[in-house]
Formats: structure tokens, sequence, C-alpha cells
């Protein structure tokens, strides 16, 4: 179980940093890429709330595992 709960903090961690970066990025884009580059950081956002979501469920399930 903590297996699991730690791939998907580092995944989460991954993932913020791919949106935190997408972000900058999309400063510098093309007005002609924008639209696509917005489609694909949505795309990460839920990606990002799908994987918070199952975190909270496993700690939610096994509760001596949460740090306080």
């Amino acid at each position: 179980m903590m297996d699991i709960k730690e791939k998907l903090e580092r995944e989460i961690a991954r993932k913020r940093k791919l949106i935190e970066d997408s972000e900058n990025i999309l400063e510098q884009v093309p007005d002609y890429l924008k639209p696509r580059q917005e489609f694909a950081l949505e795309i990460y956002r839920k990606q990002l709330e799908v994987l918070e979501e199952e975190l909270n469920k496993i700690e939610r399930s096994n509760p001596t595992n949460r740090l306080i």
C-alpha cells in the first residue's frame, strides 16, 4: 500500500511541475499555437485532479499512513 502511495505522490509532484512549466511556457507560445497548448494544459490538470483523488482515497482507507 505504501509503495502505491509513494508512486502517486511522486507522480503528483511530477505533474505539478509539468503544469507549472507549461504555464510558464504558454506565455512564450505563438498565438496560433496557444489553443492547443491550453488544451494540453487542461488535460494535465484533469490528470492531476484524478491522481490527487486516488491519493485521498488511499489515505482515507488507511489513516495510519497519513502525514500530519
